[in-house]
């Protein structure tokens, strides 16, 4: 919790018009206020100052006093009755910015049109019930992004006013980290903001901190982290050093975190009333956005499923209504499309994998859950052929297993449907596909296009001759395998699906280079082909492929 003197900080945040600037003095925001007085038109000036007051100057009332009076003099003066800091209104002369800087003592400019007594109230009621006051605006900041919320204001528009309020960069970041919504660092220079964003404290830092927060109040913990520097940076760069972190909770659960960033001068200092206000405040508001997006989101999503299970179920009479209902939920179905048939293991929040990357590619495609995995449909602008689909699912592939490498993709495709009505036909050849694909344990992508290979397979599995090519073949190798507990066989399928590449191959087996190596020349050896030998390469995939039907 904050602690219980008002500070220069506070009454700045909480009490000074919203308008107000701070020219010197953010060292000092600190310093403890004990009281606020204006500046009399006439003698005395002030009222008998005790030290740690707040003066607020009308320039228009200094100059009836003294019509050759000047701020800085003012200045000098009330720095020797240690004044915590001034409150100027009107014009005056640089030169009085310099005395304050000189003087240490913190100088605002307040707005000309907000009465001085007005601002002199409300510093008094801070300092006096400071925890009413504090509890007041928390409920007006509350109410005003309630009402943002109520008004589908967004997440941007949300962090912008929480910056606004605490005079703070404000981070949104996800359940997983990553960056919601930003307010207050757009002005940093690409390599600052890139090296901030670095530094700011990772999901297991800020995971492992919640767990240290009592279970029954997680949702009004607010606590400091240190921003971490990696290799190469340099702390004194940075323009902040600590952030301020409260968790978004939503249904008992964290689903993200509400940073404010400190710089140097706020460094190791107590948790302000203001920050505390702004922290909750934005965590609150922000789990009761991204429970209105998720509830918004996960109708559109029984929608969309409803759609796409209907469609398929029903004998299609009037395309025109189902394209027309289609639109309706941003799908165009005047367009090709080709059926997916998705499944995926080890890999972590599936489908939004899967979503993410056809929202990446800025695909809508309708999609709902089968038996055997995910299924969508892809539009597509050639009629007669899905076949480029198939480097699009590869890549898709290649980047899940970047990320998981342990999990495992099945993804089969069919030949695309012109019409909503030839939708049922693309489904069946892409389920043919993904059980072929599953069956046949080969590439991670089959399209209906290919199968012809696969018949052909096996068709030959009751060949005599190619039972004979797969002994002399490949029939050594397993048996090595078998009697030595080894993976040559293993070795040589992610060999051949990396296409000779040793990096990946080696990446993909989780082994060191020089291990495949070795395991490639054992490969050779046993054989007696010669993996450079284009022959011999094909000779050992064909071996491969016949595997499944020579079990």
């Amino acid at each position: 919790m904050y602690k219980n003197t008002a500070t220069i900080e506070d009454v700045f945040r909480l009490a000074l018009p919203t308008d107000t600037t701070l020219l010197v003095g953010d060292e000092y925001l600190n310093r403890p206020v004990s009281w606020a007085c204006s500046l009399r038109p006439s003698p005395p000036a002030f009222p008998k100052l005790d030290g740690n007051e707040i003066a607020l100057v009308d320039m228009n009332d200094l100059r009836r006093l003294d019509p050759q009076a000047r701020l800085d003099r003012v200045v000098h003066s009330l720095q020797g009755a240690r004044i915590a800091a001034i409150a100027v209104q009107g014009l005056f002369n640089p030169v009085a910015i310099e005395a304050a800087r000189a003087g240490r003592v913190a100088l605002f400019q307040l707005p000309d049109n907000v009465p001085l007594i007005q601002v002199e109230r409300a510093v008094i009621r801070l300092i006096v019930d400071r925890a009413g006051y504090i509890a007041q605006r928390s409920s007006e900041l509350q109410r005003e992004l309630n009402q943002m919320a109520l008004d589908s204001a967004g997440l941007d528009r949300i962090t912008k006013h929480i910056q606004l309020f605490a005079q703070q960069p404000v981070l949104m970041l996800r359940e997983d980290g990553s960056i919601a919504a930003a307010s207050g660092i757009e002005d940093l220079a690409e390599t600052p903001r890139n090296n901030l964003l670095n530094s700011i404290p990772n999901i297991m830092s800020l995971r492992s901190w919640v767990v240290t927060q009592p279970l029954s109040k997680v949702g009004q913990s607010v606590g400091v982290l240190s921003l971490t520097v990696g290799p190469g940076a340099n702390r004194e760069m940075l323009p902040y050093r600590e952030v301020v972190v409260a968790p978004i909770v939503a249904n008992e659960s964290t689903r993200g975190y509400c940073l404010l960033l400190r710089n140097s001068s706020s460094a190791l200092q107590e948790i302000s009333a203001v920050e505390e206000i702004a922290a909750l405040q934005g965590a609150g508001a922000a789990a009761l956005e991204w429970a209105k997006l998720n509830a918004i989101g996960v109708a559109e999503e029984r929608m969309r499923s409803t759609f796409l299970d209907e469609l398929l179920a029903s004998e299609i009479a009037d395309e025109q209504a189902w394209i027309q209902r289609g639109s309706s939920l941003g799908y165009n179905l005047t367009r090709p499309h080709v059926a997916w048939v998705i499944e995926a293991k080890g890999v972590p929040s599936w489908p939004t994998a899967l979503l993410r990357y056809m929202e990446g590619l800025n695909i809508n495609a309708p999609n709902s859950r089968r038996e055997e995995g995910n299924l969508l449909f892809w539009p597509i602008d050639n009629p007669k052929s899905g076949r480029e689909h198939k480097v699009v699912a590869n890549d898709f592939v290649a980047q899940l297993l970047a990320k998981h490498p342990k999990a495992q993709i099945i993804i089969g495709i069919g030949r695309p449907g012109v019409g909503p009505s030839k939708w049922i036909q693309s489904l069946q050849q892409a389920r043919e596909s993904w059980r072929l694909g599953k069956e046949w344990k080969g590439a991670a992508v089959t399209y209906f296009g290919d199968l012809g290979l696969y018949q052909l397979l096996t068709a030959l599995g009751t060949s005599p001759e190619a039972a004979r090519f797969f002994r002399k073949t490949l029939g050594g190798l397993i048996t090595h395998d078998d009697n030595k507990n080894a993976e040559l066989v293993e070795t040589l399928e992610a060999f051949f699906a990396c296409h000779g590449n040793l990096s990946q191959t080696a990446n993909r087996l989780h082994i060191h280079r020089n291990t495949l190596t070795y395991r490639l020349e054992r490969i050779s050896a046993i054989t007696q082909l010669d993996l450079d030998d284009p022959d011999a390469r094909f000779s050992l995939q064909l071996a491969l492929k016949l595997r499944p039907v020579m079990k």
